[in-house]
């Protein structure tokens, strides 16, 4: 890390900038400013709210930046994280001490690896210094299991101090001397532990090197550690959001007979479920929210088009009061003061990038805190619309329609070149938020099309599991939303492109190696999933790597023969339409060879192919002359392909 004297952030704004786009025509934003590596990562307030400290982006570098709330820009002090360290989240552990969490690529043994790190620096230290010094090889660095709200020295963080150990023990650790004391041994079997409301661990989980799920809870009444087994009703994969009362209650996930997942009270005491929190029978709960003093559930979350918070009785908090004062945009928690009176915010649309904003209880709105990119106005993005079209087999499948900023009616609508662009993960989703990816197409003149296809989490146990059991499903769906957007004449049958990022690039390349009716005529694949049986292999190279390639990639993946029929890599002969693919060299998710050998096999094959390939870059192009680079190409290219497009600003 170097340090850096001063790093100016953008004037405070008032709560009059958050307005919808407004119609004004200017030229689309050039493909370089979708290359941005977001300006505003993370923030977080001291507990006595009188500073503040802040992750931001200065021409493509990191920086952790602090300065008193009440000070001028000037008086900011940052250090910067340098080019190969990626941030994660900045904390604050007293009113003088934060801590940063950071990673970075790492090849060890000749495989690449996510290796993270905790920093620490408090007013009067010149350097940061790093909390977990090793003399070994240990991948996380950074596993902090309660921040120990009441002591302003120590957190609890988990590791192993042998190499390569997946069992960690729990350590208290006092950041200002980086001295540490075992506070819970190890244990075979467990990789992970869950704190109580008052910093002790009372659930310990993970997986034996045999694949088997393992979770011990320590019994409130005996205060002994128990396995799972004693307890009906838990599973060793039980989800558990929270634990409360003194380790006596566990906030669980649970379907209880229906098909989406809910919130529930388990008394360990008791040993059964005494109570439901929350329910919804069309999407899966995903978190809770908890009071300030940790003893109530006040509300909980789950994503519909966007994520939502439904408070569990008569709560007001600040955040509700904020997000009815501007409808329409997301606006999510980040941090707040000890006594709740001030908050740091992300507030954002589907249309707007928005940014990191203050608020405070009596404020007329936010003041903005720092922009999330410099060079992407919400007046010149597009409008997102949420639509559901029919699978071949009659499943209903949410989607969402990002339109160029020149479409101002639904009457427009028609013959416009359109870009399919499925999700990575597989098992992630898309929501109705702001997407750069899917902006900078739509900017480009195109509209962009984002299924939910199943598998897709958030949906329900049955939606998830038939694209988790069968691979062929999900690529169905995908190709049944190009077939809706032709068959509505949405979309202009001579130029639809099908693109995608990790999966999403895997789908787009078998698309195309599936299309037998000339539905795409272009691909786009970014850090693309090429070969499965390779991926299998190259799965088995981490910890657990087995089994989970056993479940990854589902029922109808475990034919090798199936496997190769549907690895882009085997079928290339198949593909008839230009291809542009890319990657980087330090790719843990996608290991660069399979990069290397579709290139080749589209050469052989004849495809015509535009390739890029980064150096000492990840899954994620988190490099910005990299990622401002991939922009760049991936319009050049639309451009020879499909020539520019009428629906572009000029």
């Amino acid at each position: 890390m170097t340090r850096l004297k001063s790093l100016a952030l953008s004037s405070v704004l008032t709560f009059g900038g958050l307005v919808a786009p407004f119609s004004v025509a200017h030229a689309a934003p050039p493909a370089k400013a979708f290359g941005e590596l977001p300006l505003a990562y993370d923030a977080d307030l001291s507990p006595d709210g009188s500073k503040f400290a802040v992750i931001v982006n200065g021409k493509g570098t990191y920086y952790v930046a602090t300065m008193p709330i009440d000070a001028s820009a000037a008086s900011m002090e940052a250090i910067s994280l340098g080019p190969d360290l990626r941030p994660r989240y900045v904390k604050w552990i007293n009113n003088e001490r934060y801590v940063v969490a950071t990673e970075k690529s790492q090849t060890y043994r000749s495989t690449p690896f996510t290796v993270s790190h905790l920093f620490t620096k408090s007013s009067d230290e010149e350097k940061p210094q790093i909390v977990l010094k090793s003399q070994i090889f240990r991948q996380f660095n950074d596993r902090v299991i309660d921040w120990l709200e009441d002591d302003e020295d120590h957190i609890l963080m988990e590791y192993s101090k042998t190499e390569f150990d997946p069992y960690p023990s729990v350590y208290k650790v006092n950041v200002a001397t980086r001295r540490d004391q075992r506070v819970m041994p190890r244990r075979e079997g467990i990789e992970t532990w869950i704190t109580d409301d008052k910093g002790i661990p009372r659930i310990g989980r993970g997986r034996s090197e045999k694949g088997k799920w393992n979770m011990r809870i320590f019994d409130p009444k005996t205060e002994q550690w128990d396995s799972h087994n004693g307890y009906p009703g838990l599973d060793a994969d039980t989800p558990i959001f929270s634990i409360l009362k003194d380790g006596a209650e566990l906030i669980i996930g649970d379907y209880n007979n229906r098909d989406t997942l809910g919130l529930y009270i388990y008394d360990l005491n008791q040993k059964r479920v005494t109570r439901e929190l929350f329910h919804n029978d069309e999407y899966d709960a995903s978190g809770v929210v908890v009071s300030t003093d940790g003893e109530t559930v006040i509300g909980a979350k789950y994503t519909a088009d966007k994520e939502q918070t439904e408070l569990l009785g008569e709560y007001g908090t600040l955040l509700t009061t904020l997000r009815a004062k501007i409808p329409g945009y997301s606006v999510n928690f980040v941090d707040q003061t000890d006594d709740g009176k001030t908050m740091i915010v992300r507030i954002s649309s589907p249309f707007d990038p928005g940014g990191l904003y203050f608020y405070s209880r009596g404020d007329a709105g936010p003041s903005i805190l720092q922009e999330t990119y410099s060079g992407l106005p919400s007046s010149e993005m597009g409008d997102v619309v949420a639509v559901k079209y029919t699978a071949r087999d009659g499943q209903k499948i949410p989607a969402y329609v990002t339109l160029p900023p020149t479409i101002k009616q639904t009457s427009q609508l028609k013959n416009l070149p359109f870009i399919v662009l499925p999700h990575g993960g597989p098992y992630g989703r898309d929501e109705k938020r702001f997407d750069y990816f899917a902006q900078f197409f739509a900017t480009r003149g195109y509209g962009v099309m984002q299924m939910n296809f199943r598998g897709s989490e958030g949906y329900g146990k049955s939606f998830e599991d038939a694209g988790r059991d069968n691979w062929l499903v999900m690529q169905e769906d995908v190709e049944d939303a190009t077939r809706y957007l032709l068959r509505k004449g949405y979309a202009d049958p001579e130029r639809t492109c099908i693109a995608g990022w990790s999966y999403g690039g895997y789908a787009a390349l078998m698309g195309a190696a599936k299309d037998d009716d000339g539905l795409y005529d272009c691909v786009i694949a970014m850090a693309a999933l090429t070969d499965i049986n390779d991926a299998k292999r190259d799965l088995k190279k981490y910890r657990g790597g087995k089994h989970a390639a056993k479940t990854f990639f589902g029922e109808a993946m475990k034919d090798k023969d199936v496997r190769k029929a549907n690895s882009p890599v085997h079928v290339a002969d198949n593909i008839k339409v230009p291809v542009f693919i890319a990657h980087g060299d330090q790719d843990e998710n996608v290991q660069y060879d399979q990069f290397l050998r579709m290139r080749r096999a589209l050469k052989k094959a004849g495809v015509k192919t535009t390739s890029m390939a980064f150096e000492d870059e990840d899954h994620f192009l988190s490099r910005q002359e990299n990622r401002e680079a991939f922009f760049i190409g991936v319009e050049k290219f639309l451009t020879e392909v499909n020539g520019p497009s009428e629906y572009i600003k000029k």
